[in-house]
């Protein structure tokens, strides 16, 4: 096996002496991409795509480049995929990060390549959507035009812009795992029996995830107890970290979660703190946003040294952590420069969060599925999620956000 440097060398020897020369960048990017294809991808194939007719290829090359394929897939299928170091974007100002040779446009141009080759009309409606969500936010970081175009929000696109940086290897991980392991659950073919099984259950999912009813809290429990049953122990804690990649363990974390939402309505807060704790460590990239609730939890019952260790883990200026550390700094040291600095933050990551706090615009009464960093779909997500309670439960804070 070669070196990370070794491999370096000689992949971008390979690319000088071939006839398409591709960016390194652009090269680890379309990896990725065509790790997510549910399809197998030649090597020849994708040798010929990215550097053309070779009419040399060294050995020691062709093991390089391969090397490289390979631990760009490896981290694909395994959801421990981060972008390389270099490929960021500048909080001064995005424009020098976004050149046409920069490393995050290089590195953006080559998943989007590898993407094309996924046949789209054997996709399911989840796996289309998912492509179009990870495409869309893809193509922003190709180009400045395209981030204007992609990331505006209404607003500043720049902000916009750093919030989908932040999220953008969970769109990834979230594509990996629809087109590379819900695809073989969908061309499997079932039985009568097997297909009336998975639609009462599907059914039941339904009911759990949308009901309130006090009735099905048992239910609940069995359903959870029976699904960690089936998955075993041995299998959840030697996959603790990234257990959302597997499609089996979706329904269980799912469910968690929603036991820990029951919980906190039912005021058993620290039942829901320890739920949602438990489901942040099975999967450290938290795709299912538990950090967000668990934040304002743990702000309403006073845990301040474990929201601050939360904090740190996600450390990210989104208003569901921004807001969670401006009531913790409120609460320790009242009305201070820090508190005020972090509040200014706040308002200014969104406009809208303000009037719906502190009741001057009421939120609908139906949650959203998805939001826009900026927008009032933010906040509403961010009322669903406790944010409304958190701030009450700190005295004189409501007052205090409304003041400039």
């Amino acid at each position: 096996m070669l070196s990370a440097q070794k491999i370096r060398l000689l992949v971008l020897k390979l690319s000088k002496n071939s006839a398409l020369a591709p960016d390194y960048y652009f090269i680890q990017g379309y990896f990725v991409g065509i790790g997510m294809n549910p399809a197998f991808i030649a090597t020849s194939l994708w040798l010929e795509t990215l550097f053309g007719d070779l009419e040399k290829l060294a050995d020691e090359e062709l093991q390089a480049v391969i090397e490289l394929h390979n631990q760009q897939m490896d981290k694909v299928m395994q959801g421990t995929l981060k972008l390389p170091a270099q490929c960021v974007l500048s909080k001064t100002g995005i424009e020098s990060s976004l050149l046409p040779l920069a490393p995050l446009p290089q590195w953006c141009l080559g998943v989007l390549k590898g993407l094309k080759l996924i046949n789209t009309n054997a996709l399911s409606e989840m796996q289309a959507k998912e492509l179009e969500i990870t495409t869309t936010v893809l193509t922003g970081f190709t180009s400045v035009d395209q981030a204007e175009k992609t990331f505006s929000y209404g607003g500043d696109y720049q902000q916009g812009a750093h919030e989908q940086k932040r999220l953008l290897t969970t769109h990834i991980s979230n594509l990996a795992y629809e087109m590379r392991f819900n695809s073989e659950i969908l061309e499997a073919p079932l039985s009568a029996e097997q297909e009336d099984e998975e639609d009462d259950f599907q059914a039941m999912m339904q009911m759990l995830m949308g009901s309130e009813d006090p009735k099905l809290r048992p239910l609940l429990d069995n359903v959870i107890a029976k699904l960690e049953s089936d998955l075993s122990k041995t299998f959840i804690n030697e996959n603790s970290g990234h257990l959302w990649m597997f499609h089996e363990a979706r329904p269980y974390m799912l469910l968690r979660a929603r036991r820990a939402e029951l919980n906190f309505k039912d005021r058993k807060v620290n039942d829901a703190i320890s739920e949602l704790q438990t489901l942040v460590k099975m999967n450290s990239n938290d795709n299912q946003a538990n950090r967000y609730p668990l934040a304002n939890y743990l702000v309403v019952q006073k845990r301040w040294s474990e929201l601050s260790e939360l904090l740190q883990e996600f450390d990210e200026p989104s208003i569901f952590m921004l807001g969670a550390r401006a009531l913790m700094v409120f609460s320790e040291h009242g009305d201070c420069e820090q508190a005020n600095v972090i509040k200014k933050q706040l308002k200014a990551e969104n406009k809208h969060i303000v009037a719906y706090l502190t009741g001057q615009k009421k939120a609908p009464k139906e949650t959203p599925d998805f939001y826009q960093p900026g927008d009032k779909t933010e906040v509403f997500m961010y009322l669903t999620w406790g944010g409304k309670e958190a701030w009450r439960s700190v005295e004189g804070s409501l007052f205090w956000l409304r003041r400039k």
